[in-house]
């Protein structure tokens, strides 16, 4: 009589994936019934029975099931990630990173997988390997990794010390495959936590809580496209001079428009307050994500309330319509001094003219920006300080061609003015804005 015996003393189901064991499993009991089926009949005993039960059970069951409620040093972590799948490694025929694949990469040196900060706030990294190794972040050295020893790291330090979210972690050693690595994600267990009982009475559900500054965002929209909306109907022949193009670029020698002439008509002075609201709705949005410009923090209040960020919205607006208005009083000052009393008007409302349509169409990037790409709008300090220093050179240039054929006065005169009213208040402006 044949008898087949089962191996499973130098098992060890760690060293397979889940998947690995199931399949395991399976190659097991068909060569068990292959090798029975050409002997006698499939006896069992009772014993043999529950042992093949028990073994079953065991390959199935997921490794941090077996860790007894805890990971890392001491047991003491609850296991939230664990990386063991996540490897990837420099593959040279594609130049590029691919997915670890035991056949495939066999006798690979190095290990590196990518790592979202925001995904695991308030946990810890919690390394260990048998063997040697360096750890390498963003291609940088950055510490000797110890052997045979947990290593915990602080997820909120890396964001602290990196400054971004993202991060590309490499181990570099003497491994040989990643089955000899151990990088997971735990919770520290707290000493008075207890095991909570699932019960339908704790599945409930709440809703989402909605930032502060989205419904500022929304109901700021709502207040522009009203504006705009407003000045479209009831200045119509206005709204086509300030927004167009063409208008802004052709130089006139004489203008006896109202818009040009009158720049403290109502009518004017709705578009002077719409350029303010525009500018500074652009301003809240770039100081929501945490960029003081010119150090409003000092005097804006402080909060994350609806009414808080209205009110600063509403405190920016008069801040900015009042310098508009002072930048007509000292452009009428200068021109006094300069003897250039006809260009004043003309002067000033090219300002405003550039300056709506500019920034309007920056209004409408950041708007965009802050659905599908938000980078844009945490770094907008970086993305539009060049766009915004190159139009204030390309307006300076308009107004010089502007006033220069408007007047006979010499070009050296006419450099000093516009150095004085145009470019000094933009090299202050720069300074204190950063």
């Amino acid at each position: 009589m044949n008898i087949t015996i089962l191996h499973t003393k130098n098992f060890n189901s760690d060293r397979f994936p889940k998947s690995d064991r199931a399949s395991f499993l399976i190659h097991l009991l068909k060569t068990l019934l292959q090798k029975t089926s050409k002997s006698i009949p499939l006896q069992l005993s009772p014993l043999r029975f529950t042992t093949f039960l028990l073994l079953a059970t065991y390959c199935l069951l997921p490794t941090e099931a077996k860790a007894k409620g805890g990971i890392g040093p001491d047991n003491a972590f609850f296991l939230v990630h664990d990386y063991q799948d996540d490897w990837q490694v420099f593959d040279d025929r594609y130049k590029a990173y691919v997915p670890y694949v035991r056949e495939q990469h066999k006798d690979y040196n190095s290990f590196s997988l990518f790592f979202d900060i925001e995904n695991y706030k308030g946990y810890k990294i919690l390394y260990r390997s048998e063997k040697e190794n360096y750890l390498f972040i963003d291609a940088s050295l950055q510490k000797k990794l110890p052997v045979g020893i947990w290593v915990v790291m602080d997820v909120d330090s890396l964001q602290q010390v990196f400054g971004k979210t993202k991060l590309f972690l490499t181990i570099y050693g003497t491994n040989s495959n990643v089955e000899d690595l151990t990088i997971q994600i735990g919770n520290k267990i707290s000493k008075a936590q207890k095991a909570i009982e699932m019960t339908q009475s704790l599945l409930t559900i709440l809703p989402r809580e909605i930032p502060p500054f989205q419904n500022f965002f929304v109901v700021g929209l709502i207040l522009l496209a009203c504006a705009y909306a407003f000045l479209y109907n009831f200045q119509p022949k206005s709204f086509e001079r300030f927004f167009s193009p063409r208008d802004l670029l052709t130089i006139s020698t004489r203008d006896d428009s109202f818009v040009v002439n009158k720049p403290f008509d109502l009518g004017n002075i709705l578009f002077v307050l719409n350029l303010s609201f525009t500018l500074s709705f652009i301003f809240m949005m770039i100081t929501h994500e945490k960029t003081d410009l010119f150090s409003a923090s000092d005097i804006l209040s402080e909060g994350e309330t609806l009414g808080t960020l209205l009110i600063n919205f509403l405190e920016v607006t008069f801040i900015v319509f009042a310098a508009l208005i002072f930048k007509y009083l000292a452009l009428r000052v200068l021109s006094n001094l300069y003897r250039l009393d006809n260009i004043t008007n003309v002067h000033y409302f090219k300002i405003i003219q550039a300056s709506s349509l500019f920034f309007l169409i920056i209004l409408i990037v950041l708007i965009f920006s802050t659905v599908s790409v938000p980078e844009i709008v945490k770094n907008a300090e970086k993305y539009l300080f060049v766009p915004i220093s190159l139009f204030f050179v390309a307006r300076l240039a308009l107004l010089y061609f502007t006033i220069n054929k408007m007047t006979t006065l010499k070009n050296l005169y006419l450099f000093s003015y516009l150095c004085i009213v145009e470019l000094i208040p933009l090299i202050i402006g720069i300074r204190f804005a950063l």
